[in-house]
């Protein structure tokens, strides 16, 4: 079964998420790019709010993969209380050094996520070699939101190619990128672990304004609760 991720920004929207049933609540900063880092006192403050009852992820900035800031982007994210840190892949492929800094980090119990994009031919990555650096999951997203959502940047046959190859590789897998309530049915049928959304639960469905209560709560019901979902959070925290 696939689950419902909200991408959050303020300690506000992520009650509100939680309240509405959100399986994973996703701390970004829509302001600053795809993956915008949310400043860290406020990842601690909603940490503080949620505690363990819903899985946290936040992303660590639109850093490139071969940055030597990397490491101490995810180590200062974990050290926020997050369960999963989330790392942009803005790049083809992977370097040797970036994979070093995945296996180190992993090593220290960090659980990284690692968002591609599909600007970046994401279907031919080595999900093998990532999982033997101790990565948790894939998440596939769109980098510019402005020039078209995930199913209109690549075909659902190569969506589905994704998912199923990282989830033979054991990693778990996610879909976003400015996706609609349309874009769930068809996802639904490629089951991904998880569904990502931000822009489709703010006001006039932009994603740099406030979650509205009523997106939400049409999105969460779009996408069936299942009891199975529980086994993914054993998972990740």
């Amino acid at each position: 079964m696939t689950g419902f991720l909200a991408s959050v920004s303020s300690v506000e929207e992520a009650r509100l998420v939680c309240s509405l049933g959100a399986d994973v609540i996703d701390l970004k900063d829509p302001n600053r790019g795809a993956l915008g880092a949310l400043e860290q006192d406020k990842v601690r403050l909603i940490t503080a709010l949620v505690g363990k009852t819903t899985t946290l992820s936040a992303t660590i900035g639109d850093l490139p993969a071969c940055a030597a800031e990397l490491e101490g982007a995810v180590l200062g994210m974990h050290a926020s209380g997050v369960d999963i840190v989330k790392v942009g892949v803005f790049a083809r492929s992977l370097s040797p050094f970036t994979l070093s800094a995945l296996d180190r980090l992993t090593h220290r119990n960090i659980r990284i996520v690692l968002v591609f994009f599909a600007e970046f031919s994401p279907v031919e990555a080595d999900f093998e070699k990532l999982k033997s650096t101790g990565v948790m999951g894939v998440m596939l997203d769109t980098c510019d939101k402005a020039s078209g959502n995930l199913r209109e940047k690549m075909e659902d046959e190569a969506l589905a190619q994704f998912v199923n190859n990282a989830k033979r590789a054991g990693l778990v897998t996610g879909l976003a990128g400015a996706l609609t309530g349309e874009d769930i049915p068809p996802l639904l049928r490629i089951n991904p672990d998880y569904l990502g959304f931000r822009g489709a639960l703010c006001r006039q469905h932009e994603r740099t304004m406030q979650i509205d209560s009523t997106k939400v709560t049409e999105i969460r019901k779009l996408i069936p609760e299942n009891t199975s979902i529980s086994k993914h959070r054993d998972r990740l925290v």
